[in-house]
């Protein structure tokens, strides 16, 4: 996998949502690496990260083992992981497998707690087909997108899937893979020790509330945080993340106690709006 590395300290890995890639990363990047060293990852199929072959054959479990692959080969020390959607997963994931190489996950909209209603099997399967794919996502990516920032409307462009675009393929295969029991963290989260923050963003379409209430059970331990933002809180409000972020990540480094018996609390913002929510 292709990936950045800049700054120097103890790693924090940052993993995108699928379809997306490090890029989304951009506005949060340049405090982190101020004070750790950010290694930001693209996905086998997105960035400058080749499709696995054929790419119909991409699965969440396999971009899990592609992370594992990753911080063996550079031989990280315990790194702090933010993952956002898919990257929540894989980053879970890493936790479970092999804890000695996690000190802290902050989970941003996570997969890998399916709670699936009729209408989003249905949704699951049409998302699965990749001329489906191809021929939504830019509009899925502004429905989920609560916020428009320069940062924001570039990831929306990179959203657009033209004709033979190999990315159509490869999110849809992973699509179709969240049906499929390896997905499926909840029967496992219980053996992660890592402190844990999990990240929401209010206006989310993708997440609604028996999603967020199945992973706070499965996740007694973690943080909550709700930012006024979409599924992606880093790039649509980066100075409020930011300001969450660090003060947890420095507690992690230094071993504190990480709270966690607390009602979730909302990160400070001046937007306010009714949200939704899907239940996925």
């Amino acid at each position: 996998m292709h990936f950045s590395d800049q700054g120097s300290g103890t790693p924090v890995v940052l993993l995108s949502a699928n379809g997306h890639d490090s890029r989304d990363y951009a506005d949060v990047i340049p405090a982190l690496s101020g004070r750790h060293r950010v290694i930001a990852v693209d996905w086998p199929g997105s960035g400058r990260t080749p499709a696995p072959e054929p790419p119909s054959s991409a699965s969440a479990s396999g971009f899990a083992a592609e992370l594992a692959a990753l911080v063996e080969r550079l031989n990280l020390p315990a790194a702090h992981l933010i993952g956002n959607s898919i990257g929540g997963y894989a980053a879970a994931r890493l936790a479970i497998d092999a804890p000695h190489r996690v000190r802290s996950l902050v989970l941003v909209s996570p997969g890998g707690f399916p709670v699936f209603g009729v209408a989003d099997r249905l949704f699951i399967g049409l998302r699965g087909r990749p001329g489906v794919t191809r021929l939504i996502n830019r509009h899925f990516a502004s429905a989920y997108l609560h916020r428009r920032t320069p940062l924001t409307r570039q990831i929306i462009e990179r959203a657009t899937y033209r004709r033979g675009d190999v990315r159509a393929v490869v999110d849809a295969a992973i699509w179709r893979n969240f049906r499929d029991p390896d997905f499926d963290l909840r029967a496992v989260a219980n053996q992660i020790t890592a402190p844990t923050l999990v990240a929401w963003g209010r206006y989310d379409p993708i997440f609604g509330a028996r999603a967020r209430a199945e992973v706070a059970r499965s996740l007694p331990q973690a943080r909550t945080v709700t930012f006024d933002t979409g599924h992606v809180p880093f790039a649509e409000d980066p100075a409020t993340f930011l300001a969450e972020v660090q003060p947890f990540l420095d507690r992690a480094e230094h071993g504190a106690v990480v709270p966690a018996d607390r009602p979730p609390r909302r990160a400070k913002s001046t937007e306010q709006a009714p949200g939704g929510g899907w239940g996925l």
